[in-house]
């Protein structure tokens, strides 16, 4: 289940209860790291409140609700939202936290994956997190995921748009090779230090 609380100052909170996902879901045995976004309908002018979480590593859900944001919530499929086997996705070691966003043009979009590198990955580029893009209802995947190349990426993706600028959060993992990132900083010409273990990091794309 999901444990649902509003502030109106970032400071004190109040606490809504609880969404059971496992009710609404039949399907999932686990909600773990959701994520959440609200839009007016354009064609039918309804306030749409849509969850997406992680049924453990195994797959990524979606909720809806038209009335508020503490529900009632249903489930418009009847199965996951984005599976191992989806063209783009694999290899992936573990299918989880997934980050949503409705940008500035509308477009709904979902970044999904995580944990130790993959078959194809090293410690510098995991390989494991895909960017994918949503169809207009939200609860559908548009075309082929697209891998993220996130340095020392592990999890708690999420995305926004902050300043007209797309921005990619997620949590590193904490295995290093310094010489790899020297590698890195010099075919990327930059100066960053390398980021410690179990830091947020983020990456910024204009378009």
């Amino acid at each position: 289940s999901l444990v649902v609380f509003s502030t109106d100052d970032m400071v004190n909170w109040t606490f809504h209860g609880t969404i059971d996902v496992k009710k609404i879901c039949s399907w999932c045995g686990n909600s773990w790291a959701p994520s959440a976004v609200w839009r007016t309908n354009a064609e039918t002018g309804e306030d749409e409140f849509f969850i997406y979480f992680a049924n453990g590593g195994s797959n990524v859900g979606v909720i809806k609700s038209t009335v508020s944001p503490v529900g009632p919530f249903k489930s418009p499929r009847n199965q996951a939202l984005v599976n191992h086997g989806m063209p783009g996705v694999d290899p992936c070691t573990a299918l989880f936290d997934p980050g949503a966003l409705i940008d500035e043009n509308g477009i709904g979009w979902i970044a999904v994956g995580g944990y130790s590198p993959n078959a194809q990955g090293t410690k510098l580029q995991p390989n494991n997190v895909s960017i994918i893009k949503l169809k207009p209802s939200m609860t559908e995947v548009d075309g082929k995921a697209v891998k993220i190349p996130a340095p020392y990426h592990f999890e708690a993706n999420e995305l926004n748009v902050i300043g007209g600028k797309y921005v990619f959060t997620y949590c590193s993992h904490w295995d290093r090779d310094a010489g790899e990132w020297n590698t890195y900083k010099s075919e990327h010409n930059i100066n960053v230090n390398m980021p410690g273990g179990g830091t947020m990091c983020y990456m910024v794309s204009d378009n």
